[in-house]
């Protein structure tokens, strides 16, 4: 491992990328796959490819990630948000039409915490007004629909591959489609990226190396106090652009996939599937005593890569300080787009406007569910308080 942190590890070989890129697109079963430094830019970067701009619109779910609509502001078009399901999390499809106008270019399939959204009702509205569908596949790589891997459903699609998602590269993102003429788009916008620079690089390695044992279970909170102070310092890389509504400078926007994310992104595809069996159990067992998702699991659970099990409560400060002493459950989205909190206007968002999306984020929870989690020790928690956790869960009025 010292090899990635010296001068002895090309972090720039295009062998390495490449075979991570085709092996990603033989995961998703696609033709074309394109690594870039962060799903962020992989967004960005098929915005650019369909040619949206300035007084473009994309109609996006109003429980996202800030970094979503930031890449649409980056291109100079506008984020239309539309509310979402009180079950599912994702976006209300019978509310997407009526949003839709004359500079609408592109539809988000966004699969939120790894549960597959109605993409066909979207790919039949994108049919129907000559709409691109765009899938966020960042929260679940490895689920399916109906037999097609999810970065296969849509138009295009993109992953993420950061620390919080299914495959951990630190950051990374994967942009994949089975459009020829749109690959070629992407492919001259990708071979032209630049990459980090060879310092930039090598502070992510060290990240990653300095993350990776300390967020252990049994070291998470000391992990946590280490990884704060080291950040204060200036020893760990970060994206810190979720506040910025202009593209971000002082590195290549977007940026190349490294050959150190590419290796760790080959081997942590090769233990995908054992990844993926560990998170569908946890889950599973987790509906069995929440039964949150109800009849929208399909009969053998692939439409849900169970990123996290999320649910809602009536008080969800409880019901995280109860379980804070053996998980940090650290939930997302605490904002109609998490990472910020205030001044939604600067992202196009009108405060009101979506009040299911609204009601969501003020009483959301979630468990982890990667391979790291005891399982028998969280369901023995769980047991323990289930009188508590019962009553937190009787909510089921509308907003």
């Amino acid at each position: 491992m010292a090899d990635y942190i010296t001068n002895k590890f090309d972090y720039f070989d295009e062998d390495i990328i490449s075979e991570y890129e085709r092996t990603f697109a033989e995961k998703v079963g696609v033709r074309h796959a394109f690594g870039f430094s962060a799903g962020r830019m992989g967004l960005y970067s098929i915005l650019e490819a369909l040619g949206i701009g300035p007084g473009d619109e994309i109609i996006i779910p109003a429980f996202t990630c800030v970094v979503v609509p930031n890449a649409i502001l980056y291109r100079g078009a506008k984020p239309v948000y539309v509310d979402v399901d009180p079950k599912t999390f994702n976006i209300d499809v019978s509310s997407v039409e009526k949003a839709i106008t004359s500079k609408t270019r592109g539809l988000y399939a966004q699969h939120t915490f790894g549960l597959v959204c109605d993409v066909g009702g979207l790919m039949a509205l994108g049919a129907k007004h000559n709409l691109t569908v765009i899938e966020d596949g960042a929260h679940a790589l490895g689920a399916s629909w109906e037999g097609s891997p999810v970065g296969s459903l849509a138009d295009v699609a993109f992953f993420s591959t950061d620390h919080t998602k299914v495959i951990n590269t630190l950051y990374g993102g994967m942009v994949t489609t089975n459009n020829d003429g749109l690959a070629e788009k992407i492919k001259i916008i990708h071979d032209r990226s630049s990459f980090l620079s060879k310092r930039q690089l090598k502070k992510m390695c060290r990240t990653f190396l300095f993350e990776f044992p300390l967020f252990r279970p049994s070291l998470y909170w000391f992990g946590w106090f280490l990884y704060r102070v080291a950040y204060k310092l200036g020893f760990i890389f970060r994206f810190d652009d979720e506040l910025k509504t202009s593209k971000p400078e002082g590195y290549p926007y977007p940026a190349r996939i490294s050959a150190f994310q590419a290796k760790l992104g080959i081997s942590q595809l090769q233990n995908l599937d054992q990844n993926l069996k560990h998170r569908r159990k946890l889950g599973l067992e987790l509906e069995k005593r929440f039964n949150w998702l109800g009849g929208v699991l399909s009969s053998d659970n692939s439409n849900h890569s169970y990123l996290r099990y999320s649910f809602l409560v009536k008080d969800p400060k409880s019901f995280i300080d109860r379980f804070r002493v053996n998980f940090e459950l650290g939930i997302w989205f605490q904002s109609v787009a998490h990472g910020r909190k205030s001044e939604f206007d600067k992202i196009g968002y009108q405060v009101g406007s979506c009040p299911i999306a609204e009601k969501v984020v003020r009483h959301i929870v979630n468990f982890p569910t990667h391979e790291s989690i005891d399982i028998e020790f969280l369901l023995e928690k769980l047991d323990k308080y289930s009188a508590e956790i019962c009553d937190n869960l009787k909510f089921n009025e509308r907003p």
